[in-house]
């Protein structure tokens, strides 16, 4: 791994979000996970509360574990962040699409997500800011028009240990930061689980692979390598004729 410094990036990125906001209100959805935690932290150090529109979408209206993550985080930062269940709208689009599939049940999930948060920042002259750190911009690891549409993405560059890194130093609560990563998508989904080795892994292959340009070896670096290239619709624009 490599050198970092959570207190020159809680600068820089928090003097980023200010640009980026240019007075338009925040628009986040805060899932009880460490990126949305993390963003939401740097985005309390950016602006006033009172700019920040932060919401919880949960799958159920059950409070949880992750419902109490979030209500320690609200605690933390300062923002007040209100529960909004999406089982209904998820129902309603599994119902009339007769969906059975659980990956596409999952993305579905994923994008009323979105919607919602667009909601938000249409009657909020808002902007909406992303949660998708670099790990998961590699591998291609979020939902299309889902959790990866935004405005503004301020922890793209950062790897997710730098990610849990920058959250220790800022003051999310432990009980964040040590949950297992998940994107929410089906019932007991896990993100290393489903990519087969632990974020800590894929950190390093990253590294190796993107910043020190050595060639791909070994199983790890194979799958990276997978997961990229089958990726790469998602980092590009939709193809068109215009020139």
């Amino acid at each position: 791994m490599y050198s970092f410094k959570p207190q020159e990036q809680s600068e820089l990125i928090t003097g980023f979000l200010r640009d980026q906001l240019s007075g338009h209100m925040a628009v986040i959805g805060v899932s009880g996970g460490v990126d949305s935690a993390l963003v939401l932290a740097l985005l309390s150090r950016a602006i006033p509360a009172e700019r920040i529109v932060a919401v919880h979408l949960p799958e159920t209206d059950r409070q949880g574990a992750d419902y109490q993550d979030v209500m320690e985080l609200s605690k933390a930062t300062g923002v007040p962040v209100e529960m909004k269940p999406i089982s209904g709208i998820a129902e309603s689009f599994y119902r009339n699409l007769g969906v059975t599939d659980t990956r596409a049940a999952g993305n579905i999930k994923s994008r009323i997500r979105m919607v919602i948060l667009y909601y938000l920042a249409n009657i909020n002259d808002g902007l909406v800011i992303g949660t998708t750190n670099r790990t998961e911009y590699v591998t291609g690891y979020y939902t299309k028009y889902g959790d990866g549409a935004c405005d503004v993405e301020p922890i793209m560059h950062l790897l997710k240990f730098q990610v849990r890194e920058m959250a220790k130093f800022l003051g999310v609560p432990e009980s964040i930061i040590m949950k297992k990563p998940s994107a929410g998508l089906w019932e007991n989904q896990t993100d290393e689980d489903e990519m087969g080795m632990t974020y800590e892994e894929v950190d390093e292959a990253i590294i190796r692979i993107f910043d020190r340009k050595e060639p791909p070896s070994g199983e790890n670096d194979r799958k990276i390598m997978e997961m990229y290239s089958r990726s790469q619709h998602k980092r590009r624009m939709p193809a068109s004729l215009l020139s």
